[in-house]
């Protein structure tokens, strides 16, 4: 698929990803709000920048400019956004460079979430968007990259709402969650318990919460680990490990992370659990619904196949809010000589109307002048809306045909009627 857009402003892009760079390094050049109305400020003020856009995610950071000198713009994005956190980005194959069309794909791919570490990530959508929001505030978005933003948003939506991109969890936290949802009509009113406070128990809550989760309940042996949890996710409520067995009685949800070897729940202490270190003879209690991460597993591989079944129909859709920004922009190019066609009729009108006014009474004239006003704009509507290529027509040659045919690289007016 060819994504050229010719006879376009120039777009530049400079971005690392998780594909390019640690976190580690991403981390350095990860800017908060803040940090990032800061960095737009100083790129504006560098003479080789119209307009910039910079997202910055825990995956990615990258500046979108419109430059005024692409060499200078490149270096001065180099230099505030990336080098002086992370000089190590310097190496090769730590960043990447778009420019023009490649560049205006990608943002659309990155909104739409074809480019998240997840596929079809939910989260991009609203990042680009409160960015979006962000760059307008400082003002360092202009006509060109507000336009692009509008595409990119618009792709993201509609990826979400016209296809599956976004369907069925493909990490464990939320399958956790997907799971529950089957079981019960909503978090709203789940007590959940996690006994192990380490990194997958940390992932699984997250996705809880965010969810609507009433209540979390967490037991672990270590006293540290459990602190440490609950300095992340501040809604946590800690229990000691033995005080699992009395929490069994009023959760919902019971998920065991620990790397224990023997079983941390039994049947017979368990009413209801989801874990992958619960006794095996669990799963045969009435109400209880037991699922061991593997069976997790099968339920995240099966969504992610449906996940990337469904990235042709984004392209499409991608394909076609790009052909909405270029014909954008290349209506940009028919605005000159739009405006010269209505300065021009708008010349001619004022010399018949001067001319029909000591012909008619004083009364009429105001009647005349909405009338010859409004006669101009319907005589240039059509010719307008073609010249902007609404109909999907952008052949350059009709813009020098239009000059030639009404003289407009003349100074003087033409088309007076002869008397």
């Amino acid at each position: 698929m060819s994504t050229d857009v010719k006879q376009e402003p120039t777009l530049l892009l400079v971005g690392t990803d998780f594909r390019c760079a640690p976190i580690e390094l991403r981390e350095l050049v990860s800017c908060s709000g803040e940090q990032a109305e800061h960095a737009l400020v100083h790129l504006l003020a560098r003479p080789g920048v119209t307009e910039a856009f910079l997202l910055s995610t825990c995956n990615r950071t990258e500046i979108y400019l419109q430059p005024q000198d692409e060499d200078e713009a490149y270096r001065t994005s180099l230099e505030l956004i990336f080098l002086q956190k992370a000089p190590e980005l310097e190496k090769p194959g730590r960043l990447y460079v778009k420019r023009n069309g490649e560049a205006a794909h990608h943002l659309l791919a990155v909104a739409s979430g074809l480019e998240s570490m997840v596929l079809g990530e939910p989260e991009i959508l609203g990042q680009v968007k409160q960015q979006a929001a962000l760059a307008e505030h400082v003002g360092s978005t202009g006509p060109v990259l507000r336009r692009l933003l509008r595409s990119a948003l618009a792709a993201g939506a509609r990826a979400r709402q016209e296809t599956a991109i976004t369907t069925g969890a493909v990490s464990l936290g939320y399958a956790v969650v997907e799971l529950a949802r089957n079981i019960f009509s909503g978090l709203e009113e789940c007590q959940v318990l996690i006994i192990g406070a380490g990194e997958i128990a940390r992932s699984v809550a997250r996705p809880l919460v965010e969810r609507g989760a009433r209540e979390l309940l967490v037991a672990n042996r270590s006293e540290e680990r459990a602190r440490q949890f609950k300095e992340e996710l501040p809604q946590a409520q800690l229990l000691s490990f033995a005080e699992r067995l009395d929490a069994l009685r009023t959760a919902d949800v019971v998920i065991a992370t620990t790397g224990a070897d023997e079983p941390v729940l039994t049947r017979k202490q368990l009413k209801e659990a989801m874990a992958s270190n619960v006794e095996a003879a669990a799963s045969r209690l009435d109400n209880l619904f037991l699922h061991t991460i593997d069976s997790l597993d099968l339920l995240i591989q099966k969504n992610l196949k449906r996940r990337k079944e469904e990235v042709p129909r984004v392209e499409e859709i991608l394909d076609q809010e790009l052909q909405h920004f270029r014909s954008w922009v290349r209506g940009l190019e028919a605005e000159p000589i739009i405006a010269q066609m209505q300065k021009q009729a708008e010349r001619i009108r004022q010399h018949e109307l001067a001319e029909a006014f000591a012909r008619f009474p004083p009364e009429t004239h105001a009647d005349l002048d909405r009338l010859t006003r409004a006669l101009v704009r319907k005589i240039l509507h059509h010719p307008s809306t073609q010249l902007r290529g609404r109909d999907g027509n952008h052949d350059l040659s009709r813009l020098d045909l239009v000059r030639e045919l009404f003289r407009l690289d003349d100074d003087e007016p033409h088309g007076e009627p002869q008397r």
